[in-house]
């Protein structure tokens, strides 16, 4: 998973309802992805990484996701942990679907 400079993010990339509080840090590399409603309904696919803060993680999906829907993410990269997490928005964008998940990981301060 690599970084990238905030200013090289297409427009399309960006939330146009910005509400995070803590800066957030673009992000390179993919993931699995398993979405479930809490129900019968699941769905695996592989998703984009596009950004991460301490309290989510933006992606961008091939399918719309229902806001609540739980979230594992386990990325290829084995250098970064499997994240756990709510999706708190869904937006169509020129990809996919931009997909925000509040984090279910609390960091500890050091």
């Amino acid at each position: 998973m690599g970084y990238l400079p905030m200013e090289n993010l297409p427009m399309t990339l960006r939330f146009e309802r910005e509400r995070r509080s803590v800066p957030r840090r673009p992000v390179k590399g993919h993931a699995m992805g398993v979405f479930s409603d809490g129900h019968a309904a699941t769905k695996l696919m592989r998703v984009e990484l596009v950004d991460a803060s301490w309290t989510g993680i933006g992606v961008i999906c091939s399918e719309p996701l229902e806001i609540g829907m739980t979230a594992s993410l386990t990325p290829e990269d084995a250098m970064w942990p499997r994240q756990t997490g709510v999706v708190v928005r869904c937006d169509p964008c020129e990809d996919g679907y931009h997909v925000g998940l509040l984090s279910r990981q609390r960091r500890a301060v050091a």
